[in-house]
């Protein structure tokens, strides 16, 4: 295997593992209790209404944009070094592939 084989298998990991970190964060925020019902505690008790921050925490297509830059912050602080058009790309890749995961479980 040549380094740019490996630099392209290192980029599917990337975002393998980043789109199901994503989806992860988003639906334990958006649809799970979680620990002790910490995250249902934090939905029932934000501001509602709509455009609230309610109504984003509990909505799993809404939050997966912050989980995934969480996700970002996370590779970026990890040293993965990415040119700031790639960490938009990565940003908004690992939303829709967790979108799309939820689907397919859903």
């Amino acid at each position: 295997m040549n380094h740019t084989d490996f630099d392209n298998l290192s980029s599917w990991f990337v975002l393998v593992l980043g789109s199901l970190a994503t989806f992860r964060l988003s639906h334990l925020m958006a649809k799970e209790r979680g620990p002790f019902a910490m995250f249902e505690f934090i939905r029932k008790t934000a501001p509602g209404g709509r455009g609230s921050v309610k109504e984003w925490l509990s909505c799993i297509w809404c939050f997966s944009l912050t989980a995934s830059a969480v996700v970002c912050v996370i590779l970026w602080a990890g040293g993965y070094a990415l040119a700031w058009n790639y960490w938009i790309l990565h940003w908004l890749g690992f939303s829709s592939v967790s979108l799309m995961v939820n689907k397919a479980c859903g």
